[in-house]
């Protein structure tokens, strides 16, 4: 078999994420960034007696050099650049192990890890249970340092119960918006929500909504080649969800999502706020998309992902359960070590140079 069937049913044998730690995902990104940064690729593979494939840690290298010529080696998760580059957001990293033998193979991860020459490992974006389980088998092997150096929230709404409850649930004003205001919509302004099929202007609209109303598009030329990639890569397990809400001809909102699993996944929305004063389309949209997920018996979680909105965390008004996620640095090199422990006790002009010194 293939790299690819051997990750696919490992993939489905963990508990890891079925899209962001998926062949599609990981292997979409590395084409795209792996060469653009000049990245080197560290695929550690774990294996039993059988010769089975049991855990996967999808890693790169990326080493550069401090202004006085000093050389660091950094370990980073495929899917997320640290302090690299802006790419797209991967969100629950981790490693790929069998459940059965989880335990085993992290350790053994940490084993040969502790043999690997580098100075900082990088998990960007990671889940609390990701963290424990990984640090627990980190802390057996090697002596490192760990930094959190930040952290975000996500919302992930149940919809195995009855969309009805749900949305009995909901504040008034959430409410209106993301259902009653339906009837307006649908009724006097002819207003439907439709699937879209074809991914480059799909990808397209949603550049362009967001130009309209960030001043800036959402993927630029890089992620663009990614998610088409992306797209074009999903497997059985998987399943592009593009929709659209139009009056007429006219496009007002785009949403992109990814069935993986059992899970929806919204990547991303863009939508016009010029449209009507009684409505807020984005909101709209994503009630429609929330109710399909409630009428899908193989899905169970509709997953809005880590970030704000542009004026209020709104994802918090949906009322879903709030997902940490952690992004932390394992400092291994002693100097690093130092450097990170003396910036507590300088002032802020010299926490600054020693960041630039050592690109902290």
């Amino acid at each position: 078999m293939s790299l690819q069937d051997d990750w696919a049913l490992l993939l489905d044998r963990s508990d890891a994420d079925p899209l962001f730690m998926s062949w599609a995902w990981q292997i979409s990104w590395w084409e795209v960034w792996g060469s653009e940064l000049d990245l080197t690729l560290l695929l550690l593979a774990v294996y039993d007696e059988n010769e089975q494939l049991v855990a996967l840690a999808p890693l790169y290298v990326n080493e550069f050099t401090t202004p006085v010529g000093w050389r660091v080696r950094r370990l980073h998760v495929v899917g997320n650049a640290w302090k690299l580059k802006p790419t797209v957001r991967t969100e629950y990293v981790g490693f790929i192990a069998d459940i059965r033998h989880k335990s085993a193979a992290l350790a053994a991860l940490a084993g040969y890890l502790k043999q690997e020459a580098w100075d900082e490992l990088i998990l960007a974006d990671a889940s609390l249970q990701t963290m424990a389980e990984w640090e627990s088998q980190l802390d057996l092997h090697v002596n490192a340092a760990r930094l959190v150096r930040s952290t975000a929230e996500g919302v992930v709404i149940n919809t195995s119960g009855e969309y009805s409850a749900w949305l009995a649930g909901l504040g008034k004003n959430t409410r209106l918006k993301a259902f009653n205001r339906r009837a307006l919509f649908e009724g006097e302004l002819r207003g439907t929500w439709c699937p879209w099929s074809d991914p480059e202007s799909f990808l397209s609209l949603l550049n362009e909504f967001h130009q309209e109303r960030w001043g800036k598009a959402c993927f630029d030329k890089h992620a663009v080649r990614f998610h088409q990639r992306l797209l074009a890569r999903l497997s059985d397990n998987q399943q592009a969800r593009l929709s659209v809400l139009k009056s007429g001809d006219k496009v007002l909102s785009v949403l992109y999502d990814i069935r993986a699993g059992n899970r929806i996944y919204n990547l991303q929305a863009g939508f016009s706020e010029q449209f009507h004063s009684k409505i807020s389309v984005g909101t709209l949209h994503l009630g429609y998309s929330i109710e399909q997920a409630f009428s899908d018996p193989a899905v169970v979680e509709y997953d809005l992902l880590a970030g704000a909105g542009k004026n209020t965390f709104y994802k918090r008004h949906f009322k879903g359960q709030i997902v940490p996620f952690t992004t932390v640095e394992y400092v291994r090199s002693p100097v690093l070590k130092l450097a990170y422990g003396a910036r507590g006790f300088l002032p802020q002009g010299l926490v600054s140079s020693v960041n630039r010194f050592f690109r902290l």
